[in-house]
């Protein structure tokens, strides 16, 4: 919603990876935005236009990338 305020209408999660990203959270929205925010700027250092499903695979693989 926010992003749709600030003018951005793309999808920025593959409808698989967001199957992935609810899978990888234990229910927790601060564990959704948390990681959600990560990939969004893993995306962005790979210079992807949306987080697809082996970014999230990596991600989870690798819990030191999703710590504070």
């Amino acid at each position: 919603m926010r992003l749709r305020r600030a003018g951005n209408d793309k999808e920025l999660f593959a409808s698989d990876a967001i199957g992935l990203l609810h899978d990888a959270t234990p229910g927790s929205l601060r564990e959704v935005d948390r990681i959600a925010t990560w990939l969004l700027r893993e995306a962005a250092r790979l210079a992807e236009k949306r987080v697809e499903r082996d970014i999230i695979g990596r991600a989870v693989g690798t819990t030191s990338g999703l710590e504070k």
